[in-house]
């Protein structure tokens, strides 16, 4: 049987594998893109890099020295997103780091790169631990994440299993008015990188009354040239001509339009925002649409806050929907 420190020592060669010189990886980023263009290769490499700093063998075993690593290995099937890159890899590793058997069902939007990291992993010794499949039959649990209707064919699919399931969520941003420069250029980040697109970019701006909107939008022009994105312009010229034609007042910056309205879903090249009067109305707000947030940005005091420019460079340790994985997959028995 093979032990967790021979799983994590397969994890750090893949981490090591992760470098521009890779041709296996290039072409695997290349076929993804050519098929969504949403997946570029700049967007890719940001992931790949962060996932790099990640998987070292110290990291590894902090993350998971408080679970236990089960003698007794359960199939757990993996349903993957892909909106953003490899956005179920955290699954896939704290799947593998539980002892368990990873039964991975890759998004068709991005599927190339998983594909290699499981002939990867399978290569380097983890053949009895990692499955690709197109239809998942015979798990023991599972864990799925994708739209809110899927969310509920999930549940309805997978009621008889232990699931631990995902939907749609977004991410706040709550300013005080202290911040910076830098702050405020590093916000553009958790808006606009992976154009905007995941769960932990920032859709909605909580702003202290008079704070000036234009000062932020100043410094979100940094990726104006979003625009010339085929698929990410034609979302805001959609959006635009709505907004026009339905009068409805709006800001225009020329690749994303703000509109002042309490909602932490903005449609896509869009972003909302609003203005407080009291640390007590963000406290509500935040308590009310606490199952739609994945994450808070900023100057907020909060058990989970993340500092600007963060979002979507998650810690090992920061699990999507709040929800512990390593310890779903633990009291799977």
């Amino acid at each position: 049987m093979i032990s967790k420190s021979e799983i994590q020592s397969v994890l750090v060669k893949l981490g090591d594998s992760f470098n521009a010189s890779n041709e296996a990886l290039n072409e695997a980023i290349q076929k993804t893109y050519y098929e969504n263009n949403w997946l570029t290769a700049e967007s890719y490499w940001q992931a790949i890099n962060h996932w790099k700093s990640i998987l070292y063998t110290e990291n590894l075993e902090i993350f998971s020295a408080s679970y236990a690593f089960t003698s007794v290995p359960k199939k757990i099937g993996l349903i993957m997103a892909g909106n953003i890159p490899m956005v179920g890899f955290h699954d896939l590793l704290c799947t593998l780091l539980s002892g368990h058997i990873a039964i991975v069902k890759p998004s068709s939007d991005d599927k190339y790169v998983m594909l290699y990291i499981v002939d990867f992993l399978v290569t380097n010794g983890l053949i009895d631990r990692i499955h690709i499949v197109e239809r998942l039959d015979s798990i023991d649990a599972v864990i799925a994440t994708g739209s809110n209707n899927s969310f509920r064919y999930f549940q309805y699919y997978f009621k008889h299993i232990p699931n631990l399931l995902r939907k749609n969520r977004k991410s706040i941003a709550v300013l005080d008015g202290s911040e910076s420069d830098e702050d405020l250029n590093n916000l553009a980040h958790d808006v606009f990188k992976h154009y905007g697109l995941g769960c932990r970019n920032v859709s909605f701006l909580y702003l202290p009354k008079n704070m000036d909107i234009v000062r932020i939008l100043d410094h979100f022009m940094t990726y104006k040239e979003l625009s010339n994105h085929n698929k990410y312009a034609n979302n805001y010229t959609y959006h635009r001509a709505i907004l026009l034609m339905n009068g409805e007042q709006h800001l225009d910056t020329g690749f994303v339009l703000p509109k002042e309205r309490l909602d932490i879903h903005a449609p896509l090249a869009c972003i909302n925002y609003a203005f407080y009067n009291s640390l007590g109305e963000v406290d509500d707000f935040v308590e009310k649409n606490t199952d739609e947030i994945q994450c808070i940005v900023g100057n907020y005091s909060h058990p989970d806050i993340v500092p600007f420019g963060k979002s979507q460079n998650p810690d090992i340790q920061d699990f999507a929907d709040n929800i512990d994985t390593l310890k779903f997959l633990e009291s799977v028995r």
